[in-house]
């Protein structure tokens, strides 16, 4: 059982990094999709 450790680490750090990965895209395309809408249809600010 102890030789599965670095698997499970393995992929705890696959997941992660998939999830921080999805994270920072979507900031990024919600970013410069909120740049295309015009100042008088804008929601927020």
């Amino acid at each position: 059982m102890s030789g599965s450790w670095p698997y499970v680490i393995a992929a705890w750090i696959i997941v992660i990094g998939a999830f921080l990965t999805y994270a920072v895209v979507t900031i990024l395309r919600g970013r410069s999709l909120s740049k295309q809408v015009p100042p008088e249809r804008r929601r927020w600010s």
